[in-house]
C-alpha cells in the first residue's frame, strides 16, 4: 500500500492499495473499501490493507457421443490447477476442446471463469473395391462407423 510516511497536521495523504496478480483490494482495517483514498491528517494513523485471492469457476461438458470428467466443475483459486479429460464413446474419437486445443486429458491454470466444450465425431473408415481385368466395381469411399456400404 503506498502513501505511508510522515505527515504534517492538516495535510493530504493518498492511500493506495494495490492487489498482486490474481488477488482483489477488500478493505482497510478501518472498514473502508475504497482501494484508493485521501485521509486529511489529524493523528498518527495505521491503516492495514486487506487482500483476497480471486477465485473462479471451471465448467467442463461435451456435445456427446463422449464423456467429460465433470467432478472437476466448480470454484477454484487463482492459479489452481485442474485437469480436465474427454472420453470418446465406443466408435467416436476426441476432435477438441472448445478453445482449440486437440488434447483430450490436460491441465488448465484458473486465471479466469473458464467454460469449456469437448467435441467428439463418429468414426470413418475407407473402403476399398478393386476389380481384376474384365469388370468394375463401386462403392469405394469412406463411410462412418455403422453406415452400410454398397
Amino acid at each position: 500500500m503506498t502513501g505511508s510516511g510522515s505527515y504534517n497536521y492538516g495535510a493530504t495523504a493518498t492511500l493506495t492499495a494495490t492487489p498482486n496478480t490474481g488477488y482483489s483490494f477488500v478493505k482497510r482495517s478501518d472498514n473502508n473499501t475504497n482501494a484508493s483514498r485521501s485521509v486529511t491528517v489529524a493523528e498518527a494513523a495505521t491503516y492495514t490493507a486487506t487482500f483476497a485471492i480471486n477465485t473462479y469457476t471451471l465448467s467442463i461438458t461435451s456435445n456427446g457421443n463422449g464423456t467429460v470428467n465433470t467432478a472437476v466443475n466448480g470454484t477454484y483459486n487463482y492459479g489452481a490447477m485442474a485437469t480436465i479429460t474427454a472420453t470418446p464413446s465406443s466408435n467416436y474419437h476426441f476432435v477438441s476442446w472448445s478453445d482449440g486445443s486437440t488434447t483430450a486429458s490436460r491441465e488448465i491454470t484458473m486465471t479466469a471463469n473458464t467454460t469449456l466444450s469437448a467435441t467428439f465425431a463418429i468414426n470413418s473408415y475407407t473402403i476399398t473395391a478393386t476389380a481384376s481385368t474384365g469388370g468394375s466395381v463401386t462403392g469405394s469411399g469412406s463411410y462412418n462407423y455403422g453406415a452400410t456400404a454398397t
